[in-house]
């Protein structure tokens, strides 16, 4: 307890733009021990309130300090899994009418009884798909909605769609990441690489094929590249301002000072294949805009300070969108 105390002391004298991350690692890391000592002895471990302080110095009479209870991870880590139907042109249709509606499950019974299939099991079998892969754990995020109720109809809507996808289904990002990422400089990707690299991660399964067509599909009803018979075409490209600073909310949902290189390095770049030059002149309409309080480039030393949380960004993000439509 005495080393815990220390760091976590420490860590308070760090620079603020450090310390949420800092404190983050701590605590998750006391959350996985908890969990691997949990496993071995068969059952859970219970924290008795009065040992959630972590400075409780009573002999020198200060007020203990609470364990900060970290809020559960938007995106929980996915497990690799067969993504056989995008459902893509379903959901641009039919999430931005998720604003109508309070929570998952009466979204869910929307989708149940509007989807487009002749049977009442295909429907509900596909509303319980595109909820899962939009509202994981069925966490009704309100961010989703209202992002997508302000951009339906337009590109925008269709990037944020194609990152949050990213986020819940393994097998996309691991495709963007690995297969369409470097196929830039070829302007693409075959389909049989496609397939291929699919059946290596699914070596067993004969949904290979599937995949592979639900992944460039994606791409297409997502506005982010062109398919035929044979080949997915992808290039370098420029978005849309709102879906821009949706996800880059997503991607640095605290407030605090981040490098450049975390965003051009990063999911934005590598899986929404947005130009790095334009991600720049984006932080700089975003600040005009007041969402950012401060881009710096000076030598070699580049970095952007966000302002909001996520929940408090939303709404500035649809304004936006509203005032300046993809």
């Amino acid at each position: 307890m005495a080393t815990v105390r220390a760091v976590w002391q420490a860590v308070e004298n760090a620079p603020h733009a450090e310390q949420h991350k800092l404190k983050k690692d701590i605590s998750e890391t006391v959350k996985r021990l908890k969990r691997r000592i949990d496993r071995k002895i068969g059952t859970p471990t219970v924290v008795p309130q009065a040992e959630r302080m972590l400075f409780d110095d009573v002999a020198g009479g200060s007020k203990p300090e609470p364990l900060p209870v970290e809020p559960p991870p938007r995106f929980p880590e996915c497990r690799l899994r067969v993504y056989a139907k995008d459902f893509a042109d379903h959901a641009l249709q039919h999430l931005p009418h998720a604003a109508e509606y309070g929570s998952v499950e009466d979204f869910r019974t929307y989708l149940s009884q509007t989807l487009r299939f002749n049977s009442q099991a295909t429907r509900r079998r596909t509303a319980n798909y595109i909820v899962a892969r939009f509202f994981p754990d069925d966490v009704y995020n309100g961010d989703v909605p209202a992002f997508a109720s302000a951009t339906a109809g337009t590109p925008a809507l269709g990037e944020a769609l194609f990152y949050l996808t990213c986020r819940t289904e393994k097998i996309v990002s691991l495709v963007a990441e690995e297969v369409v990422f470097p196929s830039l400089a070829q302007g693409g990707v075959t389909r049989t690489r496609l397939r291929e690299y699919v059946q290596s991660k699914f070596p067993d399964s004969k949904s290979a094929g599937h995949v592979g067509q639900a992944v460039v599909r994606s791409y297409q009803f997502y506005g982010l590249g062109a398919a035929n018979r044979t080949r997915l075409s992808v290039a370098a490209r420029e978005g849309s301002l709102a879906s821009f600073a949706y996800v880059l909310h997503l991607e640095f949902p605290e407030p605090g000072m981040h490098a450049f290189e975390q965003m051009l390095d990063g999911p934005m770049h590598r899986w929404m294949l947005w130009d790095r030059g334009w991600m720049v002149r984006q932080l700089y309409l975003l600040r005009e805009a007041g969402l950012l309080p401060k881009v710096s480039e000076i030598d070699r030393l580049r970095h952007f300070t966000t302002r909001y949380t996520l929940a408090d960004a939303v709404q500035r993000i649809v304004a936006l969108a509203k005032e300046r439509p993809a």
